[in-house]
């Protein structure tokens, strides 16, 4: 049986638009805050703190969780972090989103934290984000897009 890591992403939005970051490793993949559910944790509580760890970021309200969704690592992107990690291979990730407002000033942003993720950042559109996302990433981020966009407070 394939193991997968559990993940939370965050899609935090502000005027009609998802913040993103530039991965620091390439130059051309930009995705949501993301990061793994340790053990113990509430999927709530591990959003907080990735998107807290990544970006600085603490002035969010809740609007919405996602249902839990998975993806499969291409085989190189596995063995890389099987290697970095030195941890059980990983066939992929099990990755739920929380949706959440930014409630704060853009001062407060920092994604030149230690451990740096994040070469840079923006806020985008939906539309951008499905463009601009690692090609096995994206299933999971359209199947969450589809869930929120039900609610009112979701971009189109």
């Amino acid at each position: 049986m394939a193991l997968y890591r559990k993940c939370a992403a965050i899609f935090l939005l502000k005027d009609s638009k998802i913040f993103v970051g530039r991965r620091i490793d390439s130059k051309n993949a930009w995705q949501v805050p993301q990061g793994g559910v340790e053990e113990g944790e509430t999927f709530l509580d591990a959003a907080k703190r990735e998107l807290f760890e990544e970006t600085n970021i603490s002035s969010i309200e809740i609007l919405g969780l996602s249902s839990m969704y998975r993806y499969d690592f291409p085989p190189h992107i596995a063995q890389a972090l099987q290697k970095r990690h030195g941890k059980q291979k990983y066939a992929g990730q099990e990755v739920g989103f929380a949706a959440f407002k930014f409630v704060g000033d853009e001062k407060e942003i920092n994604v030149r934290k230690t451990p740096q993720e994040f070469a840079d950042w923006k806020w985008t559109t939906v539309k951008e984000l499905l463009e601009n996302i690692i090609y096995f990433k994206k299933k999971p981020y359209e199947q969450a897009i589809a869930e929120f966009q039900k609610f009112e407070w979701f971009p189109i």
